[in-house]
């Protein structure tokens, strides 16, 4: 008996020290363990606060049997905090050391770390903190007469401007600034009295306020802006918060760091840079498994030529894809210059790093491919259709469906099938070095410009030959009854040449394509063949516009669309001047969801198209104008991804 009452208090008392390392904050082993409990379904929750300029999407946790915890490293100091379901829902944590205002009508949790590792509850974080007086400053920052915060900032380069801080939950693209005159921009915040930490957000970049009263570590290597609102003699005033010093030695901080752009990933300080060359691309963003796949989470800036992006992140393995925008059309591509590769899933690459964290330094190193398994991966479309009868009322009239698999055991060899019915409709066998390629292709369109809406499906073998470190040279052949076509030319990055014999058409031809990327983005490309076939397209983008036109024979093509915010609206129709034959369409893309009307003489299409990076699924219907009653036709397809 008396062994047994000592085995359960020796279990009440494990349980009492689990219930207290489980309470909200604890320290333990140079760590600081977050840890969450919450009855709402969840499928990831991050942890966000001033300790990461409170991203939604950067720290996610694990679960852990039934309980969300992260550990991570903090240096003693106060902190605040939220929790993030699914990256959108915030949650204040019910059992945090002690709370505060988040300025927002709710609480935020807040903690103090003290040098010996004990958690303790603050009052007011911004009281603890240290910030350092901004000596050479211009005043830029005032109350206007109806109380709201003025700052101004000055940049005349800069084509959008965004303040980010405390007051917004540091959303980078929540408050925006407005153009006054003569490169000045101008944020207004209507706020509580307080302590707040700011940055602006010029074109994408994180940059520091040169005229912020004061300045304050952010956790990250770098400095964030601080301004005191309080209420002085019945009026509101901006000031330094009282408790700032004066620099022990004089300090200008720079908004931008002038250094030599690397292509590929680096480390600066606390924060891995990404920088990539696309010079047809009017945007650029950085998705990853740091932020959940997000297409817009992050937008690169153009630097010298390279599109760049600096982001904190934790040691540990991370993927990533840059997501350009081109034409008005997002496309995802791995970095060619990543140091290392994993099969994506849908056909493709994904760049994988590991951050490695030794004597306080960075530095980043690939991820050697794991022997064992098979890297099959497919996709698996349908379309059923029915139509309108005037005696059975609603009919089926048709179904396709198609399979598609890849297997890439490595990141430089992959095979590729595609199935409609129980035919091989197309296949792909790819094998790719950094100076050469091989492609053996069936039933395949390939792209040689970047407009080939006149390309053929060939079955037969390519490859190409870096030289000069920026061209390659290409060759090909193609199986083709009686005739042997082929095809030779150069590739580079602002030009390409080609000529080939009966590999579009049954005469030689000819191909070319001029790439522009300054001040705007231009593609001009054309094709002309002996038989007197031809194609000709221009295709011009600027960041919120963007034109294409093209003739194809007969058959003139044209489109153009505009930017509103996030979203896309487009309007396009062609014309065939030998038939006489027009059709036109308008589309409109909002939250990755694509509405779409066409008609031509005949009939009038509709579809709406849920896009996603993993999975499309939509809806359409089409009608004929002379007999919508008995001759509408309903389409559904989509695709699954596995």
């Amino acid at each position: 008996m008396r062994v047994l009452s000592f085995l359960r208090i020796i279990t009440m008392f494990g349980l009492m020290v689990s219930l207290v390392v489980l309470g909200g904050v604890a320290y333990k082993d140079g760590k600081v363990v977050f840890t969450f409990k919450t009855d709402i379904k969840a499928d990831v929750v991050y942890l966000a606060g001033n300790f990461n300029n409170w991203n939604p999407s950067l720290w996610a946790m694990k679960l852990l049997n039934g309980v969300w915890t992260y550990e991570v490293e903090l240096k003693p100091g106060s902190y605040e905090y939220k929790y993030v379901i699914d990256g959108k829902n915030w949650k204040e944590d019910p059992e945090a050391p002690s709370f505060v205002d988040d300025g927002f009508g709710g609480k935020n949790g807040a903690f103090t770390l003290t040098a010996d590792g004990k958690i303790l509850g603050s009052g007011k974080i911004s009281q603890t903190k240290k910030y350092e007086l901004n000596t050479k400053r211009e005043n830029t920052i005032f109350v206007d007469p109806e109380g709201y915060v003025v700052l101004r900032f000055y940049n005349k380069d800069a084509k959008y401007v965004f303040i980010a801080g405390s007051f917004n939950n540091w959303k980078d693209n929540a408050t925006e600034c407005y153009y006054i005159e003569n490169g000045w921009w101008e944020a207004v915040l209507e706020i509580q009295p307080g302590v707040y930490e700011y940055k602006f957000v010029v074109d994408g970049k994180w940059v520091l306020d040169p005229n912020a009263f004061a300045y304050a570590d952010d956790g990250f290597g770098g400095k964030n802006g601080v301004f005191e609102l309080v209420r002085e003699g019945g009026k509101l005033i901006v000031r330094a918060p009282v408790s700032a010093d004066k620099p022990s030695t004089e300090k200008t901080y720079q908004t931008v760091t002038t250094q030599k752009v690397k292509p590929g990933l680096s480390v600066d300080g606390k924060n891995v840079v990404f920088a990539v060359k696309k010079e047809n691309a009017q945007e650029a963003y950085l998705a990853g498994s740091f932020n959940n796949w997000n297409p817009r989470a992050m937008k690169m800036q153009l630097v010298e030529g390279y599109w760049i992006a600096n982001l904190p992140l934790q040691p540990g393995t991370h993927k990533y894809k840059y997501v350009f925008v081109i034409g008005g059309s997002d496309v995802w591509e791995e970095d060619p210059n990543a140091p290392s590769y994993e099969p994506d899933g849908y056909g493709g690459k994904n760049g994988v790093f590991k951050l490695v964290e030794k004597d306080g330094l960075l530095s980043i190193e690939g991820i050697e491919q794991k022997a064992g398994g098979l890297s099959v991966k497919g996709k698996y479309e349908f379309e059923y259709k029915f139509k309108t009868d005037s005696a059975k009322y609603f009919v089926s009239s048709g179904f396709t469906n198609s399979l598609a698999l890849r297997f890439e055991p490595t990141a430089d060899f992959a095979i590729a099938l595609k199935y409609d019915g129980a035919d091989i409709s197309e296949a792909l066998i790819n094998f790719s070095q950094e100076n050469y390629s091989i492609v053996m292709y069936y039933k395949l369109p390939l792209n040689f410009l970047s407009d080939m809406t006149f390309a053929e499906r060939n079955t037969g073998i390519l490859g190409k030959l870096k030289f000069l470190n920026k061209y390659y040279l290409v060759g090909g052949l193609v199986h083709k009854n009686n005739q042997l076509p082929w095809i030779v030319g150069i590739d580079g990055e602002t030009f390409k040449l080609f000529m080939a014999n009966s590999y579009f058409t049954d005469e030689l031809e000819f191909l070319g394509e001029i790439i522009l990327s300054s001040p705007f983005n231009l593609s001009i490309c054309g094709m002309y063949s002996l038989n007197n076939t031809f194609f000709a397209s221009i295709n011009f983008s600027a960041e919120q516009f963007g034109l294409y036109l093209s003739i194809y024979n007969s058959k003139l093509s044209s489109e153009i669309y505009t930017k509103l915010g996030q979203d896309k609206f487009k309007l396009g129709g062609a014309y065939d001047l030998y038939y006489g034959d027009s059709e036109m369409y308008a589309a409109y893309l909002t939250q990755q969801i694509e509405y779409y009307i066409g008609s031509n003489l005949s009939n009038v299409e509709f579809k709406i198209t849920a896009l996603g990076k993993d999975r499309d699924i939509g809806l359409g219907v089409k009608t004929e104008l002379s007999d919508p009653i008995n001759k509408t036709n309903l389409t559904i397809f989509g695709n699954i991804r596995f």
